[in-house]
């Protein structure tokens, strides 16, 4: 596909490259320098994180959270054996966000030909998205979720090219059979993502049976291609039994989440505006979400119409499988909302974002092949491209850019210098819900657990676990003598702030 444009191809890499190479580094500066305050999502993981040892974090946790356990016990791992610091705390999604955009990548050549711009479409369009810019390093599983979608597509490549060439490497077979292993273990939304593996290769396997064309499938290729998904099965059974079904019992977690489910509304008007949601939320602020939600639901709708058409065929080719792939995961996604188990959020449907991609590439490339939509659609591909790039830039731009931001890190900073004093002179602190700004900890939400203040001041990395210093919330910095007071009479003075100015209280 080519633009009305000098080497158009190039031009689409070069800014591909250096947008990319922006976003690693981006991401590693908010590693390495604290420029980045945790908040409230945040604060509610790290306090499990810090203050449950490994053997309670596969039971509940502490304020509504929900994290793949096994994941969930290597971050605890990693993170105390620097004392849960900033940098620990940042890593592990820097790292996974940084795998997802050299894999993306590395799928985008193999997926598409090189002569072809839209296929740059499959990484701008993931890395814009809003999920992976604004979870790029934050203390969550998101990352993974995404990282994992994009796994379970790379399987699907190897599992059909198992049928058509046989393993030709014995290595990367075993690496194949290793991630259907262990990937279920880490992801949530994973095992959405790979059930659709299971039909397209069924439907690859009776379609090249049925064929005259084709040569019989010999009995060890087939089970060659089914060994890695029989690993598949027996792990998400297991992962089922010991960390999903405990997530399907939350009743917390299922009330707090039901306004966003099936069962927080009725009749179409509530299903159409959850589905047009489903692929608006590739796209990060208003004028995207509108381009997603059409581009995306034209896109399903088309490709979706192109293999009905083609169902009288004998065989299809890896592409057209793997498009099957995409309705099918998209198809089942929207089938899990409908029957109240998946949420209609952009975080908890990031994993459906590849295959809304694939799906809007190839009705990109049919619109350009078509007379008198081709100039149009070069441009606005173009258009596409530059207005993404601009997104992933502003995302970026926003963490200085925001109100909050400034204030915030004046908190960040001032209540981090509080706790090491505090430390070093075993005295306590009182602290008011300013420590938490902006978020309103101390308002009750309907069906979730509220956080303290003396909780969040907890989770800053400068809270040393081993040290134990007794922290206490109060409403305002009013009547500090009364309320040092009303302390257990062993403690004689008090570090007491609201996040920003703390002072020695003396009884």
């Amino acid at each position: 596909m080519r633009l009305h444009i000098r080497n158009p191809e190039k031009t689409a890499r070069i800014a591909l490259l250096i947008t990319l190479s922006f976003m690693v580094c981006y991401g590693f500066v908010l590693v390495f320098a604290q420029v980045k305050p945790f908040w409230i999502d945040e604060w509610r993981l790290i306090y499990n994180l810090k203050f449950k040892d490994p053997a309670t974090l596969w039971g509940p946790l502490d304020f509504t959270q929900q994290f793949p356990r096994v994941y969930l016990e290597m971050m605890k791992i990693f993170t105390r054996l620097f004392d849960y610091s900033y940098f620990t705390m940042r890593l592990p999604s820097c790292l996974v966000a940084t795998a997802t955009i050299l894999l993306c990548y590395r799928l985008m050549n193999k997926i598409y030909k090189p002569d072809t711009v839209t296929r740059f479409l499959f990484v701008f369009i993931l890395v814009s998205s809003v999920t992976f810019t604004e979870y790029f390093v934050q203390v969550k599983q998101y990352t993974m979720e995404i990282f994992l979608s994009l796994v379970a597509i790379w399987q699907l490549l190897g599992v059909l090219g198992i049928n058509n060439n046989g393993v030709q490497h014995k290595g990367r077979y075993a690496l194949l059979c290793l991630t259907f292993l262990v990937a279920p273990f880490f992801s949530y939304t994973y095992p959405i993502a790979a059930a659709p593996i299971f039909l397209v290769v069924l439907t690859q396997n009776i379609l090249k049976f049925r064929s005259k064309d084709e040569p019989k499938q010999k009995p060890q290729i087939l089970f060659l291609q089914w060994l890695p998904l029989f690993f598949a099965a027996c792990s998400i059974v297991v992962f089922y039994l010991i960390d999903v079904s405990r997530v399907m019992a939350d009743k917390e977690m299922n009330a707090y989440w039901s306004y966003r489910m099936m069962s927080g509304g009725s009749g179409m008007l509530h299903i159409c505006s959850k589905c047009w949601d489903f692929f608006a939320q590739v796209g990060a602020g208003f004028i995207f979400e509108i381009i997603f939600g059409v581009l995306g639901i034209s896109a399903f709708f088309w490709g979706a119409y192109k293999w009905v058409g083609s169902a009288g065929k004998t065989m299809y080719g890896t592409h057209e499988l793997l498009r099957l792939y995409a309705l099918l995961l998209i198809v089942i996604a929207i089938g899990l909302f409908m029957v109240g188990k998946l949420p209609v959020e952009p975080k908890f449907n990031a994993f459906t974002v590849p295959s809304i991609t694939i799906l809007v590439i190839f009705l990109l490339d049919r619109l350009y092949i078509l007379p008198g939509y081709r100039r149009f659609t070069g441009w606005f591909i173009a258009v596409l491209i530059i207005g993404l790039i601009g997104n992933i830039v502003s995302s970026a731009a926003d963490l200085v850019l925001k109100p909050t931001y400034a204030k915030r890190m004046e908190i960040y900073v001032a209540t981090e210098k509080a706790i090491m004093r505090a430390q070093a002179g075993g005295i306590p602190i009182l602290v008011t819900p300013g420590v938490a700004y902006p978020d309103a900890i101390t308002n009750v939400v309907p069906n979730l657990a509220t956080m303290e203040a003396s909780a969040v001041l907890k989770t800053f990395p400068a809270y040393k676990v081993s040290d134990n210093i007794p922290v206490y919330t109060i409403s305002d910095l009013t009547d500090l003598k009364e309320k040092v007071k009303q302390l257990p009479s062993s403690i004689t003075s008090v570090l007491a702030g609201d996040g920003i100015t703390f002072r020695l209280i003396s009884r």
